[in-house]
């Protein structure tokens, strides 16, 4: 894919959006995938054109190198280009979700959706990114939730799950997760399925009864709920809040 293709891509992804195409596409091979930020006033949204090489030699589809850079987009689309430090597991999901959600209104099959990430996801994850399957379960929402919304007259409908225990907040992170009865770490929008990317651990100590962790992030929660970064130094730092989850009421008619 060179950069004019990706330029056309980019145009084509925020068509469907409804949008301006006001973005920066370019080349750079300094980008281990593909990145966005914001750089002045520009809107940047730069990848490597070996990864994308190897991307599209692999799956063997255009689809694939058009959900990376939809991905890219929903980071700027949805705010997380402001805070470029921030590394949230819930950004990375709901990205995927628009990812697959605008493959398919641009016509691409589920497997064509899932491409990319069946290809160059991280079957564990990464620091600042969920593991595999995580991934590919928001793709598959995001495009399964576009295939709904295609029927005439049908809407968002409000997802009601029974089985969380917990709601868990992390301080400078806008996404709220949830434990539930499996001691999962959920990821859960209230309009899509639950996505689980973590685990919530008995722990021995009586100070800190239960372990927060996903990939090489380990916390310790507290018997009062606060949640605990391990300092390397020793010196723990409080980072957020784990409290029990109290069910919405059904509005009744």
């Amino acid at each position: 894919m060179n950069e004019a293709a990706a330029k056309e891509a980019v145009y084509r992804i925020v068509q469907h959006s409804g949008l301006l195409p006001t973005f920066t596409v370019r080349e750079d091979a300094q980008v281990r995938t593909a990145n966005a930020y914001i750089k002045g006033h520009e809107r940047v949204i730069a990848y490597n054109p070996g990864f994308m090489a190897r991307i599209l030699d692999s799956t063997r589809t255009d689809w694939s190198a058009v959900s990376v850079l939809a991905h890219e987009i929903a980071h700027h689309l949805l705010g997380h280009t402001l805070d470029p430090d921030a590394m949230h597991p819930g950004d990375e999901l709901a990205c995927d979700r628009y990812s697959g959600f605008i493959l398919h209104r641009m016509g691409a099959t589920l497997e064509e959706s899932l491409a990319a990430m069946e290809v160059a996801g991280n079957v564990h994850g990464t620091r600042s990114h969920p593991p595999k399957h995580a991934r590919l379960a928001a793709i598959r929402q995001g495009w399964e939730e576009a295939g709904r919304l295609s029927v005439p007259g049908d809407r968002l409908t409000f997802t009601f799950v029974n089985d969380l225990t917990h709601v868990v907040r992390f301080a400078g992170d806008a996404n709220t997760y949830y434990i539930n009865a499996r001691q999962e770490l959920v990821w859960f929008d209230q309009y899509a399925d639950p996505i689980a990317f973590g685990r919530l651990e008995n722990a021995a100590g009586t100070a800190y009864p239960f372990t927060l962790t996903w990939q090489d992030q380990r916390y310790r929660v507290d018997g009062g709920g606060t949640i605990w970064s391990m300092g390397a130094n020793g010196m723990d730092r409080q980072v957020g809040r784990m409290e029990p989850f109290v069910a919405p009421q059904r509005q009744g008619r």
